[in-house]
């Protein structure tokens, strides 16, 4: 066992021993930033954002809940405060915090501010390019989801989960922190590790992708009375990481790059191309062009862009 195993980073003792390095990325719209340091002499990165605020606790908030307000803008009918909230055993969490340690130069270049551009993928520079990427990884980058499946980690949070090679795991998302219904995402990571991303989707897939789509529906109806048509499911290509899973999220979840064209397919359209895929050989998401945004950080960027047709 690594000495690391032992450490607790994640408390406020942990948190203490922080050596901030640097600001890799800001975000003014969900007011929250990445910040890159070290804790316990290993590299960490520790996402600090400020939490969502109930709806239902709100107007309890405004009328009584505020410890001091500082007026800044007076100019009839607009005006604008900074307010501190009374603390107390019901107080909120004025902050979200998460943190990836020990991070990787992966994860470091993945939430570092940079330029991105628009690149097409055909099946062609699928195969030289990015399926000898994709399996160069080694199986540690993909350890922590292994531990969610196997029951090791995560265990308290699963939501559903069904067994066996055609099985799937539901569990709440890290860009969640539960405060709010606008704000619930949650993903299905399927167990068939085989399938690494949408490309290696086949025919026999379809019904596990419509279970997932089932039990989706069944669990935010049954848990937060969210019903089917106020969710988004959906998957990225390319994945953030390549372990095939399916995002579940509200619509009214406003901070939502994840969904921008080119990245963000809706589940309910690759089940369709696969319904339209032949009985044998290749299905529709294998032999497809993409196009997607990849920011110059990525580690598939470079080649990528080499193999661009003008």
């Amino acid at each position: 066992m690594d000495d690391t195993d032992e450490l607790k980073p994640c408390d406020l003792a942990g948190l203490e021993t922080f050596e901030f390095e640097r600001v890799l990325l800001e975000n003014t719209l969900s007011g929250s930033c990445y910040l890159l340091g070290k804790l316990h002499g290993e590299p960490a990165i520790v996402h600090v954002q400020r939490t969502a605020v109930d709806p239902s606790a709100a107007p309890n908030i405004v009328k009584e809940g505020l410890e001091s307000l500082n007026v800044f803008l007076d100019n009839r009918p607009y005006f604008s405060a900074h307010a501190l909230l009374k603390r107390g055993p019901d107080a909120l969490p004025d902050l979200a915090l998460k943190l990836i340690w020990p991070c990787t130069e992966v994860h470091i270049k993945k939430y570092t501010a940079q330029p991105r551009r628009l690149l097409t993928e055909t099946p062609a520079l699928y195969a030289q390019v990015v399926e000898p990427y994709i399996s160069s990884f080694p199986p540690e980058r993909t350890a922590w989801v292994h531990a969610i499946l196997e029951g090791r980690k995560e265990a308290e949070r699963v939501l559903f989960s069904s067994p066996g090679e055609e099985g799937f795991m539901l569990v709440p998302d890290l860009k969640w922190d539960g405060t709010t219904t606008a704000g619930l995402y949650l993903t299905a990571i399927v167990r068939d590790g085989s399938i690494r991303s949408m490309r290696d989707l086949e025919r026999r897939h379809i019904p596990l992708l419509k279970s997932i789509k089932r039990e989706a529906y069944s669990v935010c109806a049954e848990k937060w009375d969210v019903a089917a048509g106020e969710l988004r499911l959906f998957i990225h290509y390319q994945p953030s990481y390549y372990h095939f899973h399916v995002h579940v999220v509200h619509v009214a979840h406003e901070i939502f790059a994840g969904m921008a064209v080119g990245q963000g397919h809706m589940l309910d359209d690759v089940v369709n191309w696969l319904e339209l895929s032949p009985e044998e050989g290749p299905s529709l998401p294998a032999l497809m062009t993409f196009t997607y945004a990849l920011g110059t950080e990525h580690g598939l960027y470079a080649d990528l862009v080499a193999g661009q047709e003008e």
